[in-house]
């Protein structure tokens, strides 16, 4: 009996006493990991939020610096002007900044554009056909001109650089001159010019054209070389050539 008794209090004795430590221990570690990740999610949110911030006051600062810029650029203004050549001393000075009223109503200064325009727009040269010409049309021109020219020149049957190459230039030569009509709502004034064209060499054809041109003086933001071919602000705002069969 003593025996059975000893078994019996055995077995009601606990099988397995390291059971609860090693349970605690697994609760601790998985309260460990849970930390980790909340901690590491709050990082991560806290940065996100700096990073947000941060683009929207890039965001204004880029904003109020445009509107800065277009600010500046629309308030500033263009005042034509002249050199004047003293003959004596030869000394240049500015005159003082002229209306486009009173430089439209200068037919030698319009006339002289005019002629420097078809110049550098109709002969070739291939010294300066694709430099000083090609700026000169540039300076000259409106944006939708100048981009007609770049147009018509490239048709293989017409560019020059393909018809004369180094072997050949050509000169012109004005015939008349006719005022015609001005347009005072768009304040654009219009000639018509009939002129030859010239060959120098090879078979020396002549090539009689008639353009109508027409201009107006307009603020122009130069640089200081630009404004050597341009300094009043001529500028053509339709130009049209065709054969003089007259």
């Amino acid at each position: 009996m003593f025996k059975l008794a000893n078994i019996l209090n055995t077995l009601k004795s606990p099988t397995n006493p390291t059971i609860e430590p090693k349970n605690v221990q697994s609760g601790n570690s998985v309260k460990i990991t849970r930390n980790w990740y909340e901690e590491r999610s709050d990082k991560i949110i806290v940065q996100r939020n700096i990073l947000l911030v941060i683009s929207i006051l890039l965001i204004l600062l880029v904003m109020a610096s445009i509107a800065a810029v277009t600010i500046v650029i629309n308030s500033r203004e263009f005042s034509p002007f002249v050199i004047q050549i003293d003959n004596s001393t030869g000394m240049a000075t500015i005159v003082n900044p002229i209306s486009s009223e009173i430089l439209s109503g200068n037919d030698a200064l319009s006339r002289y554009f005019i002629k420097k325009y078809l110049i550098a727009r109709e002969t070739y040269n291939p010294v300066d056909f694709d430099t000083e010409a090609r700026r000169r049309v540039r300076l000259l021109s409106s944006n939708s001109v100048y981009y007609n020219y770049l147009g018509y020149i490239k048709n293989k049957d017409i560019d020059p650089v393909l018809m004369y190459g180094q072997n050949n230039t050509t000169f012109l030569l004005i015939k008349s001159w006719s005022k015609l009509q001005e347009n005072l709502q768009e304040n654009k004034n219009k000639y018509m010019i009939r002129f030859s064209i010239n060959e120098t060499a090879g078979d020396r054809k002549v090539f009689n054209k008639i353009a109508v041109v027409s201009f107006s003086y307009i603020p122009m933001e130069l640089t200081d070389i630009d404004r050597d071919i341009n300094p009043v602000g001529f500028q053509i705002n339709d130009y049209r050539v065709d054969d003089d069969n007259s």
